[in-house]
Formats: structure tokens, C-alpha cells, sequence
């Protein structure tokens, strides 16, 4: 099971700030959530509060699998 500091690491590594940040406003649309209630915050703090607060265990793995597969196929980590 994913959990928010093995996406956080993943993130770390492969984002940047300000992909991070667009990060965070898919994983609030994705959960219908305003995204300025992740806080002000630098990117990666935001992207922490999200992840815990707003996804479920499953939904993590998901979004961690779902990255993990983008990156393997060359593909842009951030969500459209």
C-alpha cells in the first residue's frame, strides 16, 4: 500500500515545484475539494495535505501506480 511519503519521495525526485503544485489542484478537482484548503504553503507541503487528507489508502496506491507508469512510458507526471 502507497503511502503519502512514498509519493511525496517520488514526487521529490521527479517534480518540479510548480508540477507539484498543478499536482495538487488535480488531486482537488479529482475529490471536489477547493484547492486553496491544501493550504499556503511551499508545492510539496500542499502536496502532502492533500494526500493524506484527501485520498484514501487505495486512491494513494492508485496515484502512485498511475505516476510510476507515466514515468516508465516517457510520459508528462502531471495529470491533464
Amino acid at each position: 500500500m502507497a503511502t503519502a511519503d512514498d509519493i511525496e519521495a517520488f514526487c521529490c525526485v521527479h517534480l518540479s515545484e510548480a508540477e507539484a503544485d498543478q499536482l495538487v489542484g488535480w488531486i482537488a478537482w479529482r475529490t471536489q475539494r477547493n484547492q486553496a484548503l491544501a493550504g499556503a504553503g511551499e508545492p510539496l507541503e500542499r502536496l502532502h495535505h492533500a494526500l493524506v487528507f484527501w485520498l484514501d489508502d487505495g486512491q494513494r496506491a492508485q496515484l502512485l501506480g498511475w505516476l510510476e507508469r507515466r514515468r516508465r512510458g516517457g510520459e508528462s507526471l502531471v495529470p491533464n
